[in-house]
């Protein structure tokens, strides 16, 4: 891959998984991969679950379907992204356009970045999928420079990481984990 040309910069995300991302003014293009066991009809269904997201994606606290018509779908998340202490909030609602079950396509439609357009593709291997994502965000609010990039890029990571996770615990068929505080 082009990585040193294009300055291409790994991120974190699942065992397994690799993210990288790249900086075009406030332009932010991130692109990430995971080889999964589950296969593609598991990985379609967390994918397209929404309101779960919230669940097992960190600093997610809401996630809701607004409205479905057909293969179209308005839904709302809000939260908090990370970067070491700083915690930055966000509110953005999505239009997506969902192509089962090969993928699926979104657009910020409102909120706190400027515009955010991204797509999720499921692919058929040997033995079991795999999952690509592709996005381009551009910045709706200053963010120190490069501090934009890497919020975005180890946020982006940690999502799709917990995707990944999510998806492969569904298909091993383990319970989810509990949400009750420690007594």
């Amino acid at each position: 891959m082009l990585q040193v040309a294009l300055g291409l910069v790994p991120a974190r995300a699942a065992e397994g998984a690799h993210v990288e991302s790249s900086r075009h003014g406030d332009v932010v293009e991130i692109r990430a991969a995971a080889d999964l066991a589950a296969d593609r009809a598991t990985a379609w269904r967390v994918l397209t679950d929404y309101g779960h997201y919230t669940a097992f994606i960190p600093g997610m606290s809401v996630s809701r379907v607004v409205s479905t018509h057909g293969t179209s779908v308005i839904v709302e998340q809000a939260g908090t992204a990370a970067l070491g202490p700083l915690h930055i909030p966000f509110e953005i609602t999505f239009q997506i356009e969902e192509s089962p079950p090969d993928g699926i396509d979104s657009r910020a439609v409102s909120g706190s970045l400027r515009s955010i357009e991204s797509r999720y593709t499921l692919a058929v291997r040997e033995q079991g999928s795999r999952l690509l994502y592709a996005g381009r965000v551009r910045l709706g609010f200053p963010l120190l420079g490069s501090l934009g990039r890497s919020v975005i890029e180890e946020n982006v990571g940690r999502q799709f990481g917990a995707l990944v996770g999510e998806i492969e615990r569904q298909h091993r068929g383990e319970p989810a984990p509990s949400t009750e505080a420690p007594r």
